[in-house]
Parts: structure tokens; C-alpha cells; sequence
């Protein structure tokens, strides 16, 4: 598992049209990580009967919204794999299978949207576990013309060293989070750009940041300061970009940069 420090496993029970399909997981990376695809190894199984075309198919769209939506480091590698395996054998015996044939079809889409929630989560499961991870961060971009664009802005935060070791220190350095939509290369519009900070499930006591609203810093009942750096210092954060450009949205997984990341990859080989 080389610098893994924890196996990653997923598995999930659909029903699809009606009929009960499992797909399940694993993956192993912990350093390395940023699309495409980055020093990962995926496997991903199901016991749906559908033609490689259209496996292939769901794959893709699968990844770029989960393996490519994750980052570590910031750094790639040559060696990287995911793979997705179909047998399509009843969960049961006599039991009905899964028979998809049509990429225009109920079926189908359902069958993308399960195959890409398992794979969202065993992504997370890796940045969960990057090398000397101590903060988990999701990085949310709302209100693009295009899910490309909206996942290259989440994509030019996600890596930010300068956005990473803010979460590492617990500074709510939000300027920092501006400064990498900006540097994105996506056209905006800096008037219309709302920012948001929200905690994770489970610490709802804490309410969300409107941190810049139309572009301008908004803290009308000047507390927001202190509010922004108690969610900075959880272990999980949720990071919320509103362009007002379209109706595009895409969400990024990202973490820290922390002192033992630098510890881990400067005795790597040794």
C-alpha cells in the first residue's frame, strides 16, 4: 500500500428499474494525487449486464465527476488505473438481473448515477487518507456557464498550496480562495461572485459564512471574522463559489498541506 495508511473500500446496493444491483470498489493512493488521474489504482464491480460501450460509457462520466475531481498535492504520475468489471449475474439465485441495453434509457441513467456515487466516495476515501492529510475540504463551484468551467475554478482551488496551508493552519485566509478563481482562467464576472464557508454534516451548530457577496466582503453584523476561523479549524470544511454566470455546478475534494506531507515526500525513498 506504500504510503497508504488505510485500505479503501466501498460497497452499494441499488435498485435499478426495480431490480437490485451491487457495485462495489477499492483503491489504493495516498500521494501523488490531482486528475488525470494521478498516482491512483481503481477497480470498481458490478453484477449489471450492460455492453462494454455503454460501461465505458458511465465510466467516463463516473471519473470526471470523482477521480478526476480529487487533489492531494497537486502532482501526477504516469501510473494510474481505473477499471470497471461487469458480470451480470443475479444478486440471487434464479434471481433477475440488471439488463441494460440502451444509453437513451431509465435504466442506464440510473445505473450512471449509482456507478458514479460509488466511485465519488472511494475518490474521498482517498483524499481522506493523503499523505499527512489533517483537514478534508470540499470545494463547491455553483453558477458557471459550463460543468467544464466550473470544475477547472474548483480545480484551481483544490491544488492552491497557498488555499491548502490555510486549512492546515486554520487561517480563513478567504482571499486566498478569490485569488485562485481568478488565476483559474475561466472568464468571470468579479461582480457577481458570491462566497460562502459551510460546515460539515454533523456541526450544524455552527452556521454558514456569507463571505463576499456580489464581490465585495460581506460582514454586516461584523462577526464573520470569528465565525470563518471556527469552520476553518474543523477537520471538515465545505467551500461554496457562486459565479451568477449559468446553471453549471461542479464539486472538487481536496485537503491540507501539512508539515508531514513534506516529511513523507522528502524520506520517500529512503
Amino acid at each position: 500500500m506504500t504510503t497508504d495508511t488505510v485500505p479503501k473500500r466501498v460497497s452499494e446496493s441499488w435498485t435499478i428499474e426495480g431490480v437490485p444491483v451491487t457495485i462495489a470498489g477499492l483503491a489504493k493512493g495516498a500521494g501523488m494525487i490531482h486528475p488525470n488521474m494521478a498516482t491512483c489504482l481503481g477497480v470498481l464491480l458490478t453484477n449489471a449486464r450492460i455492453p462494454p460501450s455503454l460501461l465505458r460509457s458511465a465510466l467516463v462520466y463516473a471519473a470526471d465527476r470523482s477521480f478526476n475531481c480529487i487533489s492531494v498535492d497537486g502532482d501526477t504520475s504516469t501510473n494510474d488505473s481505473l477499471v470497471v468489471l461487469a458480470n451480470g449475474q443475479p444478486q440471487e439465485r434464479n434471481g433477475a438481473v440488471c439488463d441494460i441495453r440502451e444509453e437513451k434509457s431509465r435504466a442506464f441513467e440510473q445505473f450512471r448515477e449509482a456507478l458514479t456515487e460509488t466511485a465519488r466516495k472511494l475518490a474521498q476515501l482517498i483524499v481522506r487518507d493523503g499523505e499527512g492529510v489533517t483537514k478534508f475540504a470540499t470545494v463547491e463551484v455553483t453558477g458557471a456557464r459550463t460543468f467544464g468551467e466550473a470544475q477547472q475554478i474548483a480545480a484551481s482551488i483544490a491544488k492552491s498550496p497557498l488555499v491548502k496551508t490555510a486549512l492546515f493552519g486554520g487561517d480563513a485566509n478567504w482571499g486566498r480562495i478569490l485569488c485562485a478563481v481568478g488565476y483559474s482562467g475561466v472568464p468571470i464576472s468579479p461582480e457577481k461572485v458570491d462566497l460562502w464557508l459551510l460546515p460539515p454534516a454533523g456541526a450544524r451548530e455552527l452556521p454558514a459564512v456569507h463571505l463576499v457577496r456580489a464581490g465585495q466582503p460581506y460582514d454586516p453584523e461584523g462577526t464573520n471574522e470569528e465565525r470563518a476561523t471556527a469552520l476553518f479549524r474543523l477537520p471538515e470544511l465545505h467551500v461554496r463559489v457562486e459565479l451568477g454566470l449559468g446553471d453549471a455546478s461542479a464539486t472538487y475534494w481536496t485537503c491540507d498541506l501539512s508539515v508531514d506531507y513534506v516529511k513523507i515526500n522528502a524520506d520517500y525513498r529512503s
